[in-house]
């Protein structure tokens, strides 16, 4: 019905206890060559990129190499002090640090977006600013501090952001077609990110991945993302005393309460009263918004994909 209306066109994954039982693409991954969705089709994924960032670094703190109660300068030595000092890994985590959020800059789209920065001297620039409320006390969504953590996972490692991610979950979890998007790289299967207006749809504005980075650059398909769904019932890659703690619920958030790279909240059904646990996020970058919700008591999951945002994916999940 979505779909019929133009409301949605991408692609859905859903899965019941474990097995998937029903994948489907819609509408067109390229409009201009008439290419059509598939379940195997590469999205961008905007902020669902945030969940893999928290796992890396819980990955990083069972190692023994981070601490969540670290602050921020003991990993980023060149971050201000004053306002650095305050805020630690769990703030970051939490989106409870009080540091500005970039995308909240004004004229940041229109002015910046198009621009390529160094990981450094994008955090100098636009995640350093005075903090807004005293960290820890509430909850702000903020893309500063997931790119502050990216920062802090190549500092620790040594490696890159996308070395780390590849190495440590994609390729132990067999996700073939996920990655770390970049706009000049040939991505076999990728979709266009369109916006739709009154006279149909456009080509989304150019964005440069460097500016998403770890808290909104990764690609992949719903198929992949029931892979990462699966892996994350095992301790294939972190243990369960750790995955209890990245999966706690620390701060009411809207919809519920936020974790570790997830909101944690309850989901209803109409017909039953039914309510039962949902583990969920979404994500919105140019041209494209998506959703995973984790009914994990019963290992439920669905997965959905559009490339002509528009649709409320909470009401179709």
């Amino acid at each position: 019905l979505y779909h019929n209306y133009g409301q949605f066109n991408g692609t859905v994954l859903v899965s019941e206890g474990g097995k998937v039982i029903f994948k489907k693409g819609y509408g067109l991954a390229n409009i201009e060559w008439n290419i059509p969705n598939n379940p195997d089709t590469k999205f961008r994924i905007g902020s669902l990129t945030k969940q893999f960032t928290a796992m890396l670094i819980m990955q990083l703190v069972e190692q023994g190499k981070i601490k969540l109660e670290g602050k921020l300068p003991d990993y980023l030595l060149d971050y201000r002090k004053d306002t650095g000092e305050k805020v630690t890994i769990h703030h970051l985590l939490s989106h409870t640090s009080g540091i500005p959020s970039y995308t909240d800059v004004p004229k940041f789209f229109e002015e910046v977006s198009r621009d390529e920065y160094p990981v450094g001297e994008f955090i100098r620039k636009y995640c350093s600013g005075h903090l807004q409320f005293e960290p820890g006390s509430k909850f702000f969504y903020n893309n500063s501090g997931y790119f502050l953590l990216g920062a802090v996972i190549e500092k620790v490692t040594g490696k890159s952001y996308e070395e780390v991610l590849m190495e440590k979950i994609l390729n132990p979890v067999g996700m073939k077609n996920s990655g770390y998007d970049h706009h000049d790289t040939i991505i076999l299967g990728r979709a266009s990110g369109y916006s739709k207006t009154l006279d149909g749809y456009e080509n989304a504005p150019y964005l440069d991945m460097s500016l998403p980075y770890a808290a909104g650059s990764m690609y992949s398909s719903v198929e992949d993302l029931y892979l990462w769904d699966q892996a994350l019932y095992t301790e294939k890659l972190l243990s369960n005393k750790m995955k209890d703690i990245m999966f706690t619920p620390h701060i009411t958030a809207r919809g519920g309460k936020y974790a570790y790279g997830w909101f944690i909240g309850k989901k209803t059904f109409p017909e039953s009263k039914n309510e039962v646990k949902s583990i969920f996020h979404e994500g919105g970058i140019n041209g494209f918004n998506t959703r995973i919700e984790r009914l994990v008591d019963d290992r439920h999951l669905v997965v959905l994909f559009n490339n002509t945002p528009g649709a409320d994916l909470a009401a179709l999940s």
